[in-house]
């Protein structure tokens, strides 16, 4: 308790009551440095060099060891060299050759500000403290919130490119040719999780385990020390790569002087995803018996872990197509000398994506997983006491072969992974009207398969999830039975002599979750876009956008988030419910926001010099001459809500749970200022039971405060000497002080379910300023005197 911060400031209880100044500072560094040299007419060459480092702070405003879900506090350590070669050969007057040759360098260091605490002090047994593999606050997550610190992380990024090119000009063809190369290294010790992870949700403070009725608390189980679920993890050293070889083909041909078309083909090849020691796992056989079958009965446990160059099994995965050919086309046509339409079309492979994830690596990567219960949560089988009976599971490599993570967690490469595919395709229509002013109106859109459910990571399934036809046993899942793999072997969730009944008609029961890296997600994106456009006369320029648009998609992981929901207070899950059926996934993207108006003016007073009034005066000039007015206006649609409840199907292996619909309305009347208490009806919804799958879709159709934004700024330049200028600067960011509201809270069953809690913009903010412009003479040599030849 001592480590919870206490209130700054004397108000209702969960009332906003904290306040605090930020202790840690930030700077960054950066030196470049560059050589051309032309060795002769035709050829020039050029060398490049850049050196960044940075001390990038997470806040503590609070002042404490642990923060709020692992947002910090944190220190971030960061260094980039880049080298770049160029080699650029005029060959004859038509044709170019261009050769590039780039190394890049990236460590990254985060060390939370609480690592070397011991946890210890939390009254946590040695047993567990003297295991684990790095000293730091552990998590402790609430329903509503998180104790913790960020682990701390090495990683090094570092790649290898190649590429070369020749462009050539015929008639009416403008062609291009290359090939490029690309070798990227990702080296990283991942800490995540080795401090420890333990959750609570109530459950083991309920009158009954497999209903809310208005009993049990979070904060209960935490001080009677029951978690709900919890792990820690314990990892190797990892040296993770990927090589890319692609070649393409470009022309575009001016058919006639009004009609253009753009024609090319790529071709993509990748190795799929490698570790140099060939530390990963790159599958797993579904259908393989494991070997701790000897000697159990009653129970057949298939599922064996495929390891990189073992028995038979690829260095990499997972399965990279061979024919990814990328063709892509387009088109621009004067109808008339004020009027011209252009389309396109083409399609494009998403890279493999992979990330500082140990996970991937079981045996490499060890989990030790904390258990709960043995009976469906009726009762506690462990707590903070002694959190792990059997000890901290350590590294052993492959060295148990298909008896690796047995009765633990793990995640996998699925050797079925194929490339994602994106099509895009757009059509517009330009119109030059008076004045200057160029309208656009346009369509664009997109179609895209195969995509990762973590757009920026290792996104994963759990494919050990309850089979649907056992659902209507019920309760009786929570049964506690005799555990046949006792004494075989087994460890973590089939550690006890009893399991509940759920475990054993799981598809792969001597396993707790089986993460699949696999790419099942889909998009699609459409758009309306009009857009007006005038050129600098007059001292008026503008540019004003209209976007009607749809985004739609079953993605998870940080695909459900964005920076407008994960500060509601209740950020949402990042798995699906069921992970039979994904179709039932589909709805509005996170990124989906159906109407967006933007506008840009810069207008330039007509006074002073050069301008059509007060322009006979000096003196007048420097008071009323360089003025300019400039403004930006964004209104914006909000973003879908995610709402769902608390889990209580975790014991059947779902990640998610939703609650149904009533038919009721969520969405409420008033404006959002109105609202902040009331901004979703809780009446819409009722909680779906245990061992149910919740009605409502995975986003609403009911959207999140949207955006009005206004800045303006007014600008004064004006000469100081012949070669000296200056100006003035004076603006105002958000100048109306409109607040932008995140998203409510969408975990129903919870306190603050449909409030409104956080801004997520800046008040006013006005900045004044002064930049000085310096022109230094070009000394050029009258004469030169001859070049002796060589």
């Amino acid at each position: 308790m001592s480590y919870i911060p206490t209130a700054a400031i004397g108000k209702k209880t969960d009332a906003i009551n904290f306040t605090g100044n930020d202790t840690l500072t930030d700077r960054a560094d950066e030196y470049t440095s560059k050589l051309d040299h032309t060795l002769f007419e035709w050829w020039k060459i050029s060398a490049s060099y850049l050196h960044y480092k940075s001390r990038e702070p997470g806040g503590n405003t609070l002042g404490t060891l642990p923060g709020g879900s692992g947002n910090g506090p944190y220190l971030l350590f960061r260094k980039a060299d880049a080298t770049a070669v160029n080699s650029t050969m005029t060959l004859n007057p038509t044709t170019v050759l261009v050769t590039r040759y780039g190394f890049n360098r990236f460590p990254n260091q985060t060390t939370g500000i609480s690592y070397g605490f011991s946890s210890a002090a939390l009254g946590l047994p040695s047993n567990f403290t003297s295991a684990v593999q790095a000293q730091y606050f552990p998590t402790i997550g609430l329903l509503s919130n998180t104790l913790s610190s960020v682990s701390p992380t090495y990683s090094v990024f570092n790649s290898r490119n190649f590429s070369t090119s020749v462009s050539k000009y015929a008639g009416k063809h403008s062609l291009s040719i290359g090939f490029d190369y690309r070798l990227i290294h990702t080296d990283f010790t991942s800490l995540s999780n080795s401090g420890g992870n333990f959750s609570f949700n109530g459950v083991f403070s309920r009158q009954y385990p497999s209903q809310t009725n208005g009993t049990g608390a979070d904060f209960a189980d935490l001080l009677m020390g029951y978690p709900s679920s919890g792990s820690v993890a314990t990892t190797t050293k990892l040296f993770d790569f990927v090589k890319y070889y692609s070649g393409f083909v470009q022309d575009d041909i001016r058919v006639t002087s009004k009609l253009t078309v753009n024609v090319g083909l790529r071709y993509e090849y990748e190795t799929g995803l490698g570790e140099a020691n060939n530390h990963i796992a790159v599958g797993f056989d579904q259908k393989a018996v494991n070997p701790i079958a000897a000697g159990v009965t009653g129970v057949v446990p298939y599922g064996v872990i495929l390891y990189a160059g073992q028995s038979n099994a690829p260095t990499t995965c997972c399965a990279p197509p061979k024919t990814k050919f990328g063709p892509r086309a387009g088109f621009a046509y004067q109808i008339t000398p004020k009027t011209t339409i252009r389309g396109g079309w083409g399609m494009f492979y998403a890279p493999t994506i992979f990330s500082t994830d140990a996970t991937i690596a079981p045996g490499y990567n060890q989990a030790t997983t904390y258990v709960a219960s043995n009976n469906g949560n009726s009762t506690p089988a462990n707590s903070l006491s002694n959190p792990f009976p059997n000890g901290i599971l350590q590294p052993v490599g492959n060295t148990l072969g298909p008896l690796t993570a047995i009765g633990s967690t793990f995640n996998f490469l699925n050797q079925s992974r194929t490339t994602g595919l994106v099509q895009q395709f757009s059509f517009d229509i330009q119109r030059e009207l008076p004045y200057g002013i160029a309208l656009e109106l346009g369509y664009a859109g997109s179609r895209s398969s195969h995509l990762q459910p973590s757009p920026t990571g290792n996104g994963n399934m759990n494919i050990n999830q309850l089979p649907m036809n056992y659902l209507s046993l019920g309760s009786a899942l929570n049964t506690a039975v005799a555990n046949p793999f006792f004494g075989h072997g087994g460890s973590g969730v089939i550690g006890n002599a009893t399991v509940s009944q759920a475990q054993l008609l799981l598809p792969f029961p001597q396993y707790s979750t089986i993460g699949m890296v696999t790419n099942p997600a889909s998009a699609q994106y459409d758009s309306l876009i009009v857009k007006a456009q005038k050129r600098l006369s007059k001292g008026l320029t503008f540019l004003s956008t209209f976007t009607w648009s749809k985004n739609q998609d079953n993605e998870w992981g940080s695909g459900t988030s964005n920076s407008f929901n994960t500060f509601s207070g209740s950020t949402p899950p990042s798995q699906p419910q069921n992970y039979y059926n994904l179709d039932a996934e589909w709805a509005l993207a996170s990124t989906h926001t159906p109407l967006r108006v933007t506008s840009a003016v810069t207008y330039e007073l007509p006074f002073g010099k050069g301008k059509a009034m007060l322009n006979s005066s000096k003196m007048l000039d420097y008071i009323v001459g360089g003025w300019s007015l400039n403004g930006t206006a964004l209104f914006q649609a909000g973003f879908p809500l995610f709402v769902y409840q608390q889990n209580l199907n975790s014991v059947i292996g779902t990640g998610e749970q939703r609650p149904n619909a009533t038919g009721i309305n969520p969405a409420t009347s008033g404006s959002v200022h109105d609202r902040l208490n009331a901004y979703l009806n809780p009446a819409a919804f009722a909680q779906a039971p245990a061992f149910t799958f919740g009605n409502i879709s995975r986003s609403l159709s009911t959207l999140g405060p949207g955006m009005r934004n206004f800045d303006v700024s007014i600008f004064k330049n004006f000469k100081i000497a012949e070669a000296l200028t200056g100006q003035f600067r004076a603006e105002a960011l958000n100048s109306t002080n409109t607040p932008l509201f995140a998203s409510p809270n969408t975990q129903f069953g919870t306190a603050s379910f449909g409030k409104i809690t956080y801004q997520a913009n800046l008040p006013r903010q006005i900045q004044l300023g002064m930049r000085f412009y310096f022109q230094l003479p070009l000394l050029i040599p009258t004469s030169r005197a001859p070049v002796s030849p060589l």
